[in-house]
Formats: C-alpha cells, sequence, structure tokens
C-alpha cells in the first residue's frame, strides 16, 4: 500500500464498469480519492477541467473506438502524471513512450505498484498545483 501525508485524488478514465471498480477500490486502499471513473474522452476532459486531480490511470482504447490521448496531452499541459492501463496491442503513441503501462489482465499487487509510481511522481496536492 501506498502511504502519503497529503490526501491525493487520482482520475479514472476506463470504460468497463468492473474494471474501474477495481481500479476505485485499489485507490481508496491506498488512501486516495477517484475522479469519475470517465467512460469517454468528452467526460474526461470535462472531468479534468472542472476538478483537480493529482494523477490518472488512462485506458488507451475506449468502447467507442477512441484512444484517450487527447486526454494524456491535456494531462500533460497541467504537468499531472498519468499511467496507461490497457489490453490493446498496438503500439502506444510516441509521444507517450514515457508513461508507465499497466497490462491488462492486472492483479492488485502490480495496480497497487503502478499506483505507488504516479503517488511518488505527483509534485504538489491537486488542490495547490497552480493550473495549466
Amino acid at each position: 500500500m501506498c502511504s502519503r501525508a497529503e490526501p491525493f485524488t487520482i482520475l479514472i478514465v476506463e470504460d468497463y464498469a468492473l474494471i474501474a471498480l477495481e481500479i476505485e477500490d485499489a485507490v481508496r486502499r491506498n488512501g486516495g480519492q477517484v475522479l469519475g471513473p470517465a467512460a469517454q474522452i468528452p467526460d474526461a476532459l470535462a472531468l479534468i477541467e472542472t476538478a483537480a486531480c493529482d494523477a490518472a490511470l488512462l485506458d488507451i482504447k475506449l468502447a467507442n473506438g477512441e484512444t484517450v490521448y487527447a486526454v494524456a496531452e491535456r494531462l500533460e499541459a497541467k504537468a499531472v502524471p498519468f499511467a496507461f492501463i490497457t489490453a490493446w496491442d498496438g503500439e502506444i503513441d510516441e509521444r507517450f513512450a514515457h508513461a508507465p503501462v499497466l497490462g491488462k489482465p492486472f492483479g492488485e499487487a502490480e495496480l497497487d505498484r503502478c499506483l505507488r509510481v504516479l503517488i511518488g511522481s505527483m509534485p504538489h496536492p491537486a488542490g495547490k498545483r497552480q493550473a495549466a
């Protein structure tokens, strides 16, 4: 489990409800709060603009066939770290080659490790970050 002195909020972009619930549980077990989950790109972008988050877990390919790269771009512009979660076997856009990737299916231990990586890379709690 992660331990962080300040509270943290993780945005979840995942179109499969069961996986989103599993991720929500892991975030809460690790002391965090959840923003979302969002199942579509417009919903995720709206959340980013209306609520603060410290990091995000993004499913690369959503059910409607869209990739989540527009969300990743906006998060980068706001200096919010993110990781991809995916069962997609395609190439990840080279602009995001630096982002951690959690392959589906994943277990609790892998998800906890991914959260630790994200939490460790958070520069400031969401409420104290400057807007981009």
